[in-house]
């Protein structure tokens, strides 16, 4: 009965051992992500006003998580349950650190929409931005194709289904502000799934660390005696 306790004491260690290495493992793998994912946006919408805090943010917290996680896998290694334990506060404070920012410092998607299409607009004698986003979204102007009329421009073609003026019905009556704040609210359910993903991952993590560190805390007394 003795042998077979210690077989079983032996074998549940060894998986909650492995459970929190690879659960260390993909905090690290969605640390690095968030860091890449939040740098790569400030680079794509040129450190936008409406992105700027929620990505570095979101730089300074992955930072932390594939930080902490090298700190979590050593106490494991080591089998030290100060450490673990540490690990697991740390780990518990950027959960909620995280969720605080998912409720907190969401990103306004329309206010992203409408910089962008204006710096595209401020732009269009020099590049083929506003073209592209007119192309792309079937849209014209900001508002719509009043704004040329009341700038004093001409609609281009890229206002017209098949880039033909000659057909006055087929020009968009959409301003690209609205489609583009659509585009960025539909590629958002993604986020939220990824950020909710992070945080089960994170909590599991918390509570495999947990399970970890009580068990080094009975073998450290088992060993006084």
């Amino acid at each position: 009965m003795v042998l077979l306790h210690i077989r079983r004491h032996c074998l549940l260690r060894k998986n909650n051992f492995c459970t929190h290495i690879f659960e260390e493992k993909a905090c690290k793998i969605a640390g690095a992500f968030m860091i890449s994912a939040s740098a790569y946006s400030l680079i794509q919408f040129n450190a936008s006003d409406s992105i700027k805090v929620p990505c570095v943010m979101g730089i300074v917290l992955g930072g932390l998580l594939f930080t902490t996680t090298i700190v979590g896998c050593c106490g494991t290694i080591r089998e030290s349950p100060r450490t673990i334990f540490f690990y697991a506060i740390f780990l518990l404070l950027l959960l909620g650190a995280q969720i605080a920012v998912i409720f907190l410092l969401p990103i306004n998607f329309h206010n992203l929409a409408a910089e962008t299409i204006q710096n595209a607009w401020n732009r269009q004698m020099s590049d083929e931005s506003m073209n592209n986003y007119q192309i792309r979204y079937d849209c014209c102007g900001k508002n719509g194709p009043n704004d040329y009329m009341d700038s004093g421009l001409s609609i281009p073609p890229s206002c017209y289904l098949n880039r033909k003026p000659s057909i006055p019905n087929d020009l968009y009556t959409s301003g690209c502000i609205d489609k583009l704040a659509q585009a960025f609210g539909n590629g958002s359910r993604i986020e939220v799934i990824s950020d909710w993903t992070l945080v089960g991952v994170e909590g599991s993590t918390i509570i495999v660390a947990c399970i970890l560190g009580i068990n080094f805390k009975n073998m450290e007394r088992r060993r006084r005696f």
